[in-house]
């Protein structure tokens, strides 16, 4: 069934109702992404004060001694103005806007979510979530394949609060170390942070397993040593190339 035809079905019965389309549903960091919000009437006629597409995500926070996920917004975005929509009708808005950079990857366990939203004068605002999927940057995508190439298995991924960033988010990976390395740290951290000018990736390797964890992203917002690897966008390197340059780096750390 077509999102018209699941609108259709509903349309009549209380407020309007929204529903929203996505040209792709897998992009890039960075990358334009596009579609169409769709509206249509309730039984009445109805005042939108404006059209919002929000870009969401979930983040680890602690209170209390106590870890939950928490939904956050990576950006905020005006559709559209003011407008009326008459009982029944049907009204299609375009839309297009360029993904943060700052955008979670959609790996392991992390989700990364539209949220539309219509501000309704007078009334409760009308919702609708679309899922995304989100690849990395160009060196991003570069830098974790390498990673793997060099046989540290996944362990976990997490998103954080950080001051680092403009949307307050940081996404913090860590792996196993593979068995070269197995005696020199039990874990490393990564945290890959794009821009327009490149990629940076910030690495942090622990001697022994810590029950603290997200440590590499705090402290980023410090002044504490890490090791760290820049690709500028206009010129990334092949994946090997990253590996044998992260390999390099990871030894004479060690």
């Amino acid at each position: 069934m077509s999102i018209w035809e699941t609108l259709r079905a509903s349309a009549g019965d209380g407020n309007a109702k929204v529903g929203t389309s996505i040209a792709k549903a897998k992009v890039y960091q960075g990358s334009s992404i596009s579609g169409e919000i769709y509206v249509i009437g309730g039984e009445t006629e109805q005042e939108i004060k404006g059209a919002y597409i929000f870009v969401m995500t979930n983040v680890l926070v602690e209170e209390g001694g106590r870890k939950a996920l928490e939904e956050v917004e990576i950006q905020k975005l005006k559709i559209s103005g003011a407008f009326t929509i008459g009982p029944r009708e049907e009204k299609t808005i375009p839309f297009a806007f360029e993904l943060s950079r700052e955008t979670p990857m959609t790996v392991h366990k992390v989700d990364v979510w539209l949220k539309t939203m219509l501000e309704v004068r007078g009334k409760n605002n009308l919702r609708e979530e679309h899922d995304i999927h989100v690849f990395g940057t160009e060196a991003a995508e570069k830098i974790l394949y390498a990673v793997q190439e060099m046989d540290f298995p996944l362990k976990k991924v997490v998103n954080v609060q950080s001051r680092r960033t403009n949307s307050g988010v940081l996404q913090e990976f860590e792996f196993y170390p593979n068995k070269k390395f197995k005696r020199r740290f039990s874990e490393l951290e990564l945290v890959l942070i794009s821009d327009q000018a490149g990629t940076t990736a910030y690495i942090q390797l622990d001697k022994e397993e810590r029950q603290t964890k997200d440590l590499l992203a705090r402290e980023l917002n410090g002044k504490e040593t890490i090791l760290t690897l820049h690709y500028p966008s206009s010129n990334v390197p092949g994946v090997d190339a990253i590996a044998r340059q992260l390999h390099d780096l990871l030894l004479g750390k060690t």
